[in-house]
């Protein structure tokens, strides 16, 4: 028996054409709420439709957007006339909106903007805890596969490859990944010895980061003994993790970024920080040496300025005592007699035949008393 096959392409287009015949899914309304919107520079909507139970990926084609009165965003509950196709490149079912009313605000977002202002209220959202200035571990919570964790210990290692690297591995979309990614968090806090924690996974839909926006999460950000970077998704996406941790980043390669210190920076720092001292410290040894070169000369001054008046004080006393001096009475013509006894000081107490002696200025001669 021969077995008949079929081309991908002819299945395809056999299936495009069931749709597109369908006379009901060819011609409808469907209300629901939008999600992962983006709009490129074709002018054409890209977004997701979605309710509780299910996610249809919608497209409105640049003619038709243009006509929409209103901006769409994530969170805006709408109601879109359309038609259902399968988009054979990708083998993609999608909506094709023609025409966007605003009926008003998802019951997802308003549910998360409920669970928002709860935990502002509560202060879960008032971690802001300074990092780590030069931490020596970091744990990171996020997939152990992909392309984020490599990213991440790139630029970790590339910055500071002494800086020690503790893998919390979990589950970051699914079912799961609620419970994991708080116990990962509470695991880091137990038993890695980190100084910083990073929370980190890539951008996607809000549906692939719903996790990051449960409150079990954000209740195990706050309660964190360690300080957490939150780096979850892209630019554009904030969630409650975000606001729950001591500091977020747009995307995770940023926080290992701020997170690990830069080697070469340090070093750097290191190099400036000698050279700022060794200039502080000369300045200050030339400013003592100026202080004492001018307090030696100020000394030297006062030395030599007593000395001057000492010297001026000897000469006057001098001139005063050889005034006064015995020698300089001698040399006017007097002389001292002296006796056995030493000077005489009466003419009376002088017998006759008593020798004496005549003291001159210049000499000394012996007499006798007539």
């Amino acid at each position: 028996m021969q077995i008949k096959s079929y081309p991908v392409s002819k299945i395809v287009e056999y299936m495009q054409n069931l749709l597109e015949d369908d006379m009901l899914l060819n011609s409808l309304w469907i209300d629901g709420e939008i999600s992962g919107i983006s709009r490129p520079s074709s002018g054409h909507i890209f977004f997701d439709l979605k309710d509780e139970y299910a996610v249809l990926k919608s497209v409105v084609f640049k003619a038709n957007a243009d006509e929409i009165v209103f901006a769409p965003k994530n969170g805006d509950f709408v109601r879109i006339y359309g038609r259902i196709s399968l988009y054979k490149k990708t083998g993609d079912v999608r909506f094709i909106g023609e025409f966007m009313d605003l009926v008003g605000q998802g019951v997802i977002k308003q549910d998360l903007d409920a669970l928002k202002e709860k935990l502002l209220a509560e202060g879960v959202f008032e971690n802001r805890r300074a990092l780590p200035k030069y931490p020596e571990k970091i744990a990171i919570v996020t997939s152990p596969t992909g392309a984020v964790i490599q990213d991440m210990l790139k630029v970790i290692r590339k910055r500071n490859s002494a800086v020690k690297i503790v893998l919390v591995p979990v589950v970051v979309q699914g079912e799961n990944a609620v419970d994991e990614i708080a116990a990962g968090v509470a695991l880091a806090n137990a038993k890695s010895g980190a100084d910083v924690i990073i929370i980190g996974r890539g951008g996607g839909s809000a549906e692939d980061l719903a996790a990051f926006n449960s409150e079990v999460v954000a209740r195990a950000v706050f309660n964190s003994k360690i300080p957490i970077v939150s780096a979850v998704g892209h630019e554009t996406n904030f969630s409650l993790c975000d606001l729950a941790a001591d500091l977020r980043c747009a995307t995770p390669t940023e926080a290992a970024v701020v997170v690990t210190p830069d080697y070469a920076e340090m070093i750097g720092f290191l190099r400036g920080s000698i050279e700022d001292m060794q200039y502080v410290f000369k300045k200050r040894l030339d400013n003592a040496n100026n202080l004492l070169k001018s307090r030696k000369d100020t000394l030297n001054y006062c030395i030599n300025g007593r000395l001057d008046n000492a010297k001026r004080n000897l000469i006057v006393k001098s001139e005063i005592l050889e005034k006064i001096s015995p020698m300089a009475v001698l040399r006017r013509g007097f002389v001292v007699v002296e006796d056995e006894s030493g000077v005489v000081k009466q003419g009376a107490t002088l017998n006759s035949g008593q020798k004496i002696a005549l003291n001159f200025s210049d000499t000394k001669r012996d007499a006798v008393i007539v």
